[in-house]
């Protein structure tokens, strides 16, 4: 199908090819003519493929087809739950609009002043964007009305429920025009589904399987590391047990691949990057263990029995769903799927779990086991002069009582050890034996982040659903309360006999 079998205008068709925008998605398939149709509609999924495009493209194509000059407040209101997905949706409609923008938007967010808001509220937009929190303090405060919009779209029901702002989407529901549609995109929970049913009884269902839950259905392990070297042994003991089976190996880096590659072929396995191949070389028949390094751009064929070995954890979910394309699929994986993790890839898996919203399975292989208390770019047990000691007292090179003395003999003073004298310490400064190189605070330090108070490494331990901020609820006391002093005109009179 095309888009212009979608019923859209002319113009707009066109910039949806000039934006890069080929074929409609399975969801902007289903979404757009129910849209269209002025239908409410459930979509029971949050990370579908084309996912901002299917509600924009409507909307901006309902805005086109229904100019209207004079108007108070916003025509389409977008309820987002992130300020990231502000800057994400504004970002789409310069993409489909091209370069003359023919409709009016505005944002509310968080972290603003609440004046310059407030006066966008009352501005004839064509479309707002807006976070929970700040819109829930301006409705609170009576300073925004929706009894005029023609179209409210909730791009994530569920994040909106668990942050405990439902009664902002009820409020919004009570105010709008009864004809106005919804479009609401919900990850389905045990308290999100009974409630969404409720409030927007009748509604069109759409129930698309995104890729999150896809990547759920795959069998990853999490093998935590400490270097360079420790994934090369970790690497050789995975291919090692897979008894020379076809193996896909992903890379962030060329470079990376590079390495590998040499590294396994001196170990005498058959292995290759995929940017040194021919075309026609680059499979598995060929070359029986690909290395694919994200610069390429290019995934390998494969089926639900080929492994793959994460090497490096990228640092967007994004790329990692894209190395994964071929194996998201209704079909069960039957291969293991290995994310090597040094500390250095910490900040990807965590994207990584946050974006299918769920800890991923650690594991270790015996023999091959981390070293505890181990720190990015220190070697573990090794500890700088002066940790752990309180301030008073740490040597500055010296006791106290030998303060201001002149060396033995004369002659300079030099270090027991002249090779930790001029070694480099762990940030870049020279160690001199004073313990000049640590960090204010380090004796406090008892763990390195994403490590548990025992030692051992807790990968995923942010997913904490307990410690994270939007599960908890407001204190439903706690109102936020708008006050500013109206500016005070004053009109200067003349004398009459000046």
């Amino acid at each position: 199908m095309s888009f212009v079998n979608l019923g859209l205008q002319e113009s707009l068709i066109t910039n949806i090819a000039a934006a890069g925008y080929e074929n409609p998605t399975e969801l902007q398939e289903q979404l757009i003519p129910l849209v269209t149709q002025r239908k409410n509609v459930i979509v029971w999924s949050q990370s579908a493929a084309g996912k901002t495009g299917s509600f924009l493209i409507p909307a901006i194509d309902y805005i086109l087809s229904h100019p209207l000059e004079e108007h108070h407040g916003s025509r389409i209101l977008v309820l987002t739950s992130r300020r990231d997905r502000v800057n994400q949706i504004t970002y789409t409609i310069k993409r489909l609009l091209g370069e003359e923008q023919q409709i009016r938007t505005g944002f509310i967010v968080s972290g603003r002043p609440y004046q310059p808001q407030m006066r966008l509220l009352r501005r004839p937009l064509d479309l707002m964007i807006a976070t929970p929190g700040r819109l829930n303090d301006l409705v609170d405060n009576n300073k925004a009305d929706f009894s005029n919009i023609e179209l409210l779209i909730i791009d994530d029901l569920t994040a909106i429920y668990k942050k405990g702002l439902s009664e902002l989407i009820d409020k919004v529901l009570a105010q709008k025009p009864e004809s106005t549609p919804v479009v609401a995109f919900v990850r389905p929970d045990d308290e999100v589904t009974p409630y969404t049913k409720g409030v927007l009884a009748g509604a069109e269902e759409i129930t698309i399987e995104d890729e999150k839950s896809l990547l759920l259905q795959l069998p990853q392990l999490v093998y935590k590391s400490d270097d360079f070297n420790h994934k090369l042994a970790l690497t050789n003991h995975i291919l090692s047990t897979l008894q020379g089976k076809p193996t896909v190996i992903f890379t962030n880096s060329s470079k990376t691949a590079k390495t590998l590659a040499d590294h396994l072929a001196n170990q005498g396995y058959n292995a290759d990057s995929t940017h040194l191949l021919d075309t026609e070389e680059r499979n598995l028949e060929t070359c029986p263990i690909l290395i694919a390094p994200d610069e390429e751009n290019f995934i390998p064929q494969m089926n639900n029995d080929i492994p793959v070995i994460h090497f490096e954890i990228p640092d967007k979910a994004e790329t990692y769903v894209n190395r994964s394309q071929h194996l998201l699929n209704p079909e069960k994986h039957n291969e293991p799927i290995a994310l090597l993790a040094a500390h250095h890839d910490y900040d990807g898996l965590k994207k990584l779990e946050e974006f299918i919203d769920e800890k991923l399975e650690t594991k270790n292989i015996a023999g091959l086991e981390p070293k505890q208390g181990a720190r990015p770019g220190k070697k573990p047990g090794n500890k700088a002069s002066g940790a752990g000691r309180k301030p008073q007292q740490r040597k500055t090179g010296g006791t106290q009582a030998n303060r201001g003395r002149k060396p033995n003999g004369g002659g300079s003073s030099a270090p027991a050890n002249d090779k930790q004298r001029s070694r480099k310490g762990p940030y870049g400064r020279l160690n001199n034996g004073s313990g000049g190189a640590q960090r204010k605070g380090a004796g406090n330090r008892t763990g390195t982040p994403g490590q548990a108070g025992n030692g051992n490494y807790e990968i995923g331990g942010w997913e904490n659903q307990e410690n994270q901020g939007y599960a908890q609820k407001p204190d439903a006391d706690k109102k936020v309360v708008i006050r500013y002093k109206e500016k005070k005109r004053r009109t200067l009179v003349k004398p009459p006999n000046s």
